[in-house]
């Protein structure tokens, strides 16, 4: 051995031994959370079904879903185009109970809807059907709060700024300040 060859200290590899060890924990805890992430809420059953062609206009519609939900929004949408609000819902379990608007005419309907699931996830979707027979399927088209989508941008690049130095900085700190 060259004696003027440095001897790796213990000092300068225990940080570094930490930092891979609390990686390891990290990394161990990952499996773990995708498992939730799978846990959303899915529509099981809806009445009228999707696609379904009714003789007569229902008095209400049901949505069952493979966990117990909250309603966001409710909206039917006539083969006009009209939108309707759908306020009175009943939840049942995993179910909702909507009561329909009454006179609804003849043609194809959505039935939109938005809820969250209890790991408070949004979800939503749609079920489209026909009273008599089909018509033309309304124009659907979702609604933009600009002023939301830009909040929700502002908080995103803030979170991702906040983390790149933040991180970053720990990284930094414990690299440059080692001994």
């Amino acid at each position: 051995m060259n004696p003027s060859t440095p001897i790796p200290s213990t000092r300068r590899a225990a940080p570094l031994l930490r930092y891979a060890a609390m990686l390891a924990m990290a990394l161990s805890i990952l499996p773990m959370l995708a498992v939730s992430v799978f846990a959303h809420a899915s529509l099981v059953t809806a009445s009228p079904a999707d696609g379904a062609v009714v003789a007569e206009a229902p008095a209400r519609f049901a949505l069952s879903f493979s966990e117990p939900v909250s309603p966001l929004v409710l909206t039917l949408i006539a083969p006009d185009g009209t939108r309707a609000t759908l306020d009175e819902v009943t939840l049942r379990d995993a179910t909702l109970d909507i009561a329909a608007p009454a006179g609804l005419r003849e043609g194809t309907h959505v039935l939109s809807w938005r809820v969250v699931s209890t790991d408070g996830h949004p979800v939503g979707g749609s079920v489209v059907f026909s009273v008599g027979a089909p018509s033309a399927a309304p124009a659907v088209g979702e609604a933009i709060d600009q002023s939301v989508r830009a909040a929700l941008w502002v908080g995103k690049v803030t979170l991702y700024v906040g983390l790149f130095f933040g991180i970053g900085g720990v990284f930094a700190g414990a690299w440059l300040t080692r001994d």
